[in-house]
């Protein structure tokens, strides 16, 4: 019998809560665990439920010491629940509300980041070694985590994309992720390539540089570069040696932005000559204090100081043998950087992930109204625009009265000439 005695809460969504816990195995084994419990349902649940699915067994077949693992599906009081692994850390979004990270320390995150997504998206799967062509998708501060000995962990992998036979859950037409992180080229309606999780981890470092947010995405060229070049320029300059690194990942054309590994190697060589502290001198000062910080939960959460016994949840599909192929979601890469219009865009901070904060921003194509089934009369058209349709259709005054002129001349002339000739002919007889 598997059990989980729940010590304190970690955090809370609006779809569910992560808890501190200790699972216990038969045989008397004990080891601490997260546990993500779900407590809302509703007609999403379903959905929700087999992206968790599909993350644990992405993360299985990734199997990145960077990666925070999930190791196990449960229900937990008759709610769904994730178990992962613990770390003792917290992520960025709390560290940037009280600290600024030194500039040798961010480089040397920025390039344990970067390597990891790098190996994300060229791993293969283990059985067959096809491409598993991951995308996390969700690249902010709140996913990127710091532990208290200076170690990196990437979190929720809930709306990666990958291509695997067992996937269950389907993103096409979906725009998934944070909208305030969101490149130009998603906002355009195209596909998710590997260079979103790149331009997600650039914003994310200039913001650990300012403790500033980047803000809502700009969706046309000219205005987008410039708000680069604005924020860049806000940077101090003792970041210089991170600036071209951070200049080369905000690029408009994502084809034009680096992979993973370039960024890597950029970042460990900025580390090299930038000032400050490093990585793991800083977070043993700064995280330890904000852990104490933690709440802990509140004496009428009914699952805190409790021990509950774990029932297994239906699995989903399992991987077939021999394993089918998935076909990768959304267009091909882009050829060529989009020349993007303004248009409408949700609320900035709605986010859909694996701590269920909110439904996925769809931004389809507008699809052009049909007033003939609206039921609606067309309006009329103002008297103005009516009168000036009149005078559009028919011929200029100005002509009409030249043309007038010219033939009332013409009909004189011929009554002038006749007349000549009556006169004539008169006298010609009278003579």
């Amino acid at each position: 019998m598997r059990t989980l005695t729940f010590n304190y809460l970690i955090g809370s969504g609006s779809m569910g809560s992560v808890y501190h816990a200790e699972l216990r195995l038969p045989g008397g084994f004990r080891r601490p665990c997260a546990v993500k419990v779900i407590k809302a349902a509703g007609p999403d649940r379903e959905h929700f439920v087999s992206r968790m699915r599909d993350e644990a067994r992405l993360l299985g077949m990734l199997q990145d010491e960077q990666i925070l693992g999930v190791t196990d599906l449960v229900l937990v009081d008759g709610h769904d629940a994730v178990i992962m692994e613990y770390v003792e850390g917290v992520d960025l979004q709390q560290l940037l509300k009280k600290h600024q990270m030194p500039p040798r320390a961010l480089a040397e995150l920025g390039a344990e980041i970067a390597g990891t997504l790098h190996r994300a998206h060229t791993a293969k799967h283990p059985a067959t070694g096809e491409p598993l062509n991951v995308i996390h998708r969700d690249i902010k501060p709140a996913n990127i985590m710091v532990t208290v000995r200076g170690g990196v962990r990437l979190l929720d992998f809930g709306v990666a994309r990958a291509a695997f036979a067992s996937r269950e859950s389907h993103t096409q037409g979906l725009v998934l992720g944070t909208l305030n992180y969101f490149p130009p080229e998603i906002l355009a309606g195209e596909g998710p390539t590997t260079a979103i999780d790149v331009y997600g981890l650039g914003l994310s470092l200039w913001e650990c540089a300012t403790g500033k947010e980047w803000g809502p995405p700009r969706v046309q060229q000219a205005r987008f570069e410039r708000r680069v070049d604005q924020r860049l320029g806000e940077l101090s300059s003792e970041y210089g040696s991170v600036l071209p690194v951070l200049r080369q990942i905000m690029q408009w054309d994502p084809k034009l932005r680096p992979d993973g590994g370039v960024v890597e190697r950029a970042l460990l060589h900025a580390a090299d000559s930038a000032t400050g502290q490093g990585l793991r001198t800083w977070a043993r000062e700064v995280v330890p204090g904000l852990l104490q910080q933690r709440p802990g939960g509140t004496s009428d959460d009914p699952l805190i100081s409790r021990t509950i016994e774990v029932q297994s949840f239906q699995e989903g599909p399992t991987e077939p043998s021999p394993p089918v192929q998935s076909p990768p979601e959304g267009p091909a890469p882009l050829d060529r950087a989009p020349t993007i219009a303004p248009r409408a865009v949700p609320d900035p901070s709605t986010t859909f992930n694996a701590d269920g904060q909110a439904p996925p921003v769809d931004l389809p194509p507008p699809a052009p109204r049909d007033r003939s089934r609206s039921g609606r009369k067309p309006r009329k058209p103002p008297a103005s625009r009516k009168r000036a349709r009149k005078r559009s259709g028919g011929m200029h005054w100005v002509v009409a009265t030249l043309i007038g002129a010219m033939l009332g001349l013409l009909v004189l002339g011929v009554v002038a000439a006749l007349l000549v000739l009556i006169v004539m002919l008169v006298v010609f007889l009278a003579g």
